[in-house]
Formats: structure tokens, sequence, C-alpha cells
């Protein structure tokens, strides 16, 4: 693929996002009035964050890397490299709750 062709791509995946942000914005970031502290507002945007890196975005993300990365294997034009890639990256976003958990728990923090 040629440098313009990437950057075509790039460019239609960074509108995607940025579209889909927009359609997923809510009307307002407001404390509800339980809220626990100065910090509820950041721990709910995390919170959210967190819900759309882990949930159905991922895993439709997920599923188009493992069919592409098939894809390329079965017309033998993949550098194994890339599986591996994607085999670690799916594992880390799916797994990055459990890890953190476990690396505070063993520095005593949990």
């Amino acid at each position: 693929m040629t440098s313009n062709g990437r950057l075509a791509v790039g460019l239609a995946v960074g509108l995607g996002v940025a579209v889909a942000a927009w359609l997923g914005a809510d009307d307002a970031w407001a404390q509800t009035a339980g809220g626990s502290g100065a910090f509820q507002p950041v721990q709910t945007i995390a919170q959210q964050l967190l819900t759309f890196l882990t949930g159905t975005f991922a895993t439709t993300a997920a599923t188009i890397a493992v069919a592409v990365v098939g894809f390329f294997a079965l017309t033998g034009r993949m550098p194994w490299g890339w599986a591996f890639s994607v085999v670690l990256g799916i594992a880390l976003i799916f797994g990055a709750a459990q890890i953190v958990q476990t690396l505070a728990q063993a520095g005593g923090a949990g």
C-alpha cells in the first residue's frame, strides 16, 4: 500500500471515530445528585471510556482484526508478526482490568 493509500485509510478511520464520538456524545457531563466527592465527574468519564474501550466497540474491532489476519494468512500475504501483535493487543485490551487489579494487589494498594 502506498503512503497516499495509508493516509487515506488513516483519515477514513479518524473520521469514522470522530463521527461515532459525536453521535454518542451526551448533552451534559453534570455530576449526579448522589456523587461521592470532587472527582466523581472524572470517575464517571473514566468509567464510560473503559466501557467503550472494552465493550461492543472493542469486541467488533477485535473480530475485524482477527478476520483480517485470517484473510491475509489464507492468501499467504501476512507477516506473522501481525498475528502476534493482534493476539497480544486483544489480550491486553480485554485483560487490562485484571492486570491492573493484580498489580495493585501485589503492590498493597488493594
